[in-house]
């Protein structure tokens, strides 16, 4: 804001200059040092009019002094001399003022100032004078604005890196991925196989973490069908504040029309541990207890042990390993027992993307099956998994 030529005569008090910055009090008595190195260096005296200057004031007592160029100075004399004038600021210290610089000096309760320019920044509840010195205008007008800008309880405009920052959207905690793969064979017999597989993962670091999966292998052999299975899970795990150890539950859906079991359903919960915790190793152990129920040929319901053990392993910044396995063998007897273990490898094709190559195998096992039954599932395969 410009200063106003002359400024206002405060009435009924005298006028208190409030706390500033020690760089807009520095400028202040800048621009008087300079008018004084100016008027040496032409030679020209400038007396201070014996009229103005109160004779016989006390060291330590609060002064007012005028500068001449109309600047204003408040603090305590500190001592006097014919050639200068000694006052300790609040903010500056000890300042020596040359006489001949100095225009008027009183008492602060005794005179009442022509006040230099001014600018006022209102807040709620204060008022703001930042004294405005012509040695120094434009960087004081620089000064002026970042006082009246905290006065407002304002902040300087953060650089354009740091705004860009701020307004880039928060990453989002989901992730999800597809992975496909297919083929076809026509030989001596026709084949074809597919498989496609799905994931949402909600993951707060170090507080919860939620994985759904979804897989169907679907083959036929001249046009027989000789897969068809259906395989979901979900785990749910809440991390422990502070510590490696977590809360889990999970459970699991499985269809298979050709199997003697045509449904099964499984949940159990238990604790784990996470023995690795940052890449680019990852592992985790998981025990706990639940049930599965079977529906079809065989219907039974069986309370069982849960174990597992799961990890990722970064090799390079574009290629990983995955591997899990768990058990569950029944309480009644720990020779019947599921099994499902799978090994995953990852290859980033095109980061920009997430598109990776994908490779692996599944394995399950089922150790109590009907007699003529398989009790082993081998599926391997091969694709291309698209992260987003």
């Amino acid at each position: 804001m410009p200063a106003q030529a002359g400024g206002d005569r405060r009435r009924g008090s005298a006028y208190s200059l409030p706390p500033m910055s020690r760089a807009i009090s520095v400028g202040i008595v800048a621009g008087a040092l300079a008018v004084v190195g100016v008027a040496q260096a032409a030679r020209v005296s400038l007396p201070a009019p014996a009229s103005q200057i109160d004779a016989g004031i006390a060291a330590g007592t609060p002064v007012t002094l005028r500068l001449v160029g109309g600047d204003v100075i408040r603090g305590t004399l500190v001592s006097e001399s014919p050639e200068s004038i000694v006052v300790r600021h609040p903010v500056l210290g000890d300042l020596t003022l040359q006489r001949l610089n100095v225009t008027a000096m009183a008492p602060t309760s005794a005179m009442a100032p022509q006040e230099p320019p001014f600018v006022k920044a209102e807040t709620q509840d204060t008022v703001l004078d930042v004294q405005a010195s012509s040695a120094e205008g434009t960087r004081d007008m620089a000064v002026k604005d970042e006082a009246i800008g905290a006065a407002k309880g304002e902040t300087a405009a953060p650089p354009a890196d740091a705004a860009a920052a701020a307004d880039a959207p928060i990453p989002s905690k989901w992730k999800f991925s597809l992975a496909a793969n297919a083929n076809y064979v026509d030989s001596a017999d026709e084949q074809m196989d597919f498989r496609v597989a799905g994931s949402a993962v909600y993951e707060d670091p170090d507080v919860e973490k939620l994985k759904i999966d979804a897989e169907y292998f679907f083959r036929t052999v001249n046009s027989d069908t000789t897969d068809n299975n259906l395989l979901a899970t979900g785990v749910y795990d809440y991390f422990f504040k502070d510590s490696s150890w977590l809360a889990f539950g999970k459970v699991q859906g499985q269809a298979a029309p050709l199997e003697a079991w045509e449904q099964r359903v499984s949940g159990w919960g238990g604790v784990g541990y996470r023995f690795f915790r940052e890449a680019p190793l990852v592992l985790t152990g998981r025990i706990g207890a639940g049930a599965t129920r079977e529906f079809g040929d065989i219907n039974q319901t069986t309370a069982e042990l849960y174990l597992e053990l799961a990890g990722k392993w970064d090799i390079t910044e574009f290629q990983s390993l995955e591997a899990s396995c768990w058990i569950a063998p029944e309480f009644e007897d720990f020779s019947d027992y599921l099994l499902l273990s799978r090994l995953e490898w990852n290859v980033k094709v095109d980061p920009s993307i997430g598109l990776s190559f994908l490779g692996g195998l599944r394995y399950e096992y089922q150790s109590n099956v009907p007699a003529g039954d398989n009790p082993d599932d081998l599926r391997v395969y091969a694709g291309l998994k698209l992260d987003f």
